[in-house]
């Protein structure tokens, strides 16, 4: 593929390509935030899943205490209805049956009251982890927000920027030949950002700065005489430079 115009053509796709990149590198800037703020992010929302575990696992507590609370709760109506039928008892048989299941339920309470107890002290302990996790959280949320505030206002001030230099580039892209622009864009889409090269010369040795791959000789001449043409290890478009 050649014509009188390539040479123009690729100079102009050149320096397309470096608006190109220039937009490329302010978009990828737009979308890394600073270090400082991912890092906070980070310990927020550790911080955040840890708070959510502790809340959870004091609601579970919670629900087993109270559970024991009501057994406790039912089984003190049951000892004292039972107290008040063995006072009703007529004989000495139905005497030891009311002391009998009276022993058991206090029995039971006895080991309901037991098992409450590490559970009080539990969430003691965790009422004292949750507060010590809110504590930091509000301490570094202040600064989050500071962050974020200056982040949004970076990027705002990154995508006004992005903004200016597309519409140079779409000035720049309409004085370039389409079949060429196309070639390019799509080269560029393959090729991670670059869709043209330079040509370098070392000595008698032609070189491919994409790939940095030694040029053919008839590849090299038609590159010097302005042709558009493509590497051919890389292919991207190749011009001579300056």
């Amino acid at each position: 593929m050649g014509g009188v115009n390539g040479a123009e053509a690729l100079k102009a796709l050149y320096a397309l390509q470096e608006k190109d990149l220039e937009i490329d590198r302010l978009r990828a800037e737009a979308e890394s935030p600073p270090e400082e703020l991912v890092a906070l992010q980070g310990q927020v929302e550790a911080l955040e899943e840890r708070l959510t575990n502790l809340l959870e696992r004091r609601a579970e507590l919670e629900r087993e205490y109270n559970r024991h609370s009501l057994d406790i709760e039912d089984l003190s109506a049951k000892e004292k209805q039972a107290e008040e039928e063995q006072k009703r008892a007529q004989s000495a048989r139905e005497q030891t049956q009311y002391e009998n299941r009276i022993q058991q339920i206090k029995d039971r309470i006895r080991e309901l009251l037991e098992l409450s107890t590490p559970i009080m002290e539990a969430m003691e302990n965790l009422e004292a982890e949750i507060a010590q996790v809110e504590e930091e959280l509000a301490a570094l949320k202040p600064r989050l927000q500071e962050l974020l505030e200056a982040n949004r206002a970076r990027v705002e001030e990154l995508e006004a920027a992005i903004a200016a230099k597309v519409e140079e580039r779409t000035a720049m892209a309409a004085a370039i030949p389409a079949q060429i622009l196309k070639e390019y864009e799509a080269i560029r889409r393959a090729r991670r950002g670059t869709g043209v090269a330079r040509m370098a010369v070392q000595g008698q040795v032609y070189r491919c700065e994409g790939c940095s791959v030694v040029l053919p000789t008839h590849v090299a001449q038609k590159v010097v005489r302005g042709q558009v043409v493509r590497c051919p290890s890389c292919g991207r478009l190749l011009w001579k430079g300056e």
